[in-house]
């Protein structure tokens, strides 16, 4: 069976699991956060997917990384991350377990992230951290809104 890369929006779809481009839209609502991903095809075998999670007003950063390979195919992933951060425009990578589980190789780990689920604002780009709150984000009431900007439930997305 070979291994499918495919281009989608924002990114590359590789092995199933999803590397996407994001940046920073600064909306009025909420200052500007400087974050961003992007994923580049490096040549035919080499994807490299790079993140700044931190931003103006986060203090405890913190990096990660990893490189798993397959069948020839490596993705290298680098994040400059920030405990404190509240919100944040790019995407997160799959986690190295995702990728073992799709029979890849880790060639290399340094550190971990360490926020769990992730669901983000569509209007400010606050973030809801399930290991931070203490709720799945599915078991929150149908009328909860975005303690930031008020916004419905229905207008957050997962981002890990």
């Amino acid at each position: 069976m070979s291994l499918t890369i495919e281009k989608i929006p924002g990114g590359f779809s590789v092995d199933g699991l999803e590397l996407k481009n994001g940046k920073c839209g600064c909306t009025s609502v909420s200052p500007c956060c400087y974050s961003w991903s992007r994923v580049k095809k490096k040549d035919a075998g080499t994807l490299e997917f790079v993140a700044k999670m931190t931003g103006p007003e986060t203090k405890d950063h913190y990096e990660w990384s990893y490189s798993v390979k397959k069948d020839g195919v490596t993705i290298r992933v680098t994040v400059e991350d920030a405990r404190d951060k509240e919100i944040y425009s790019g995407y997160i990578p799959p986690s190295v377990k995702e990728w073992e589980e799709k029979g890849w190789d880790v060639v290399e780990k340094n550190n971990d992230r360490e926020d769990g689920a992730i669901w983000r604002c569509g209007a400010c780009r606050w973030l809801y951290k399930e290991a931070k709150e203490g709720t799945p984000f599915e078991e929150l009431p149908d009328d909860w809104k975005c303690p930031k900007c008020g916004v419905s439930k229905d207008s957050f997305e997962q981002i890990s």
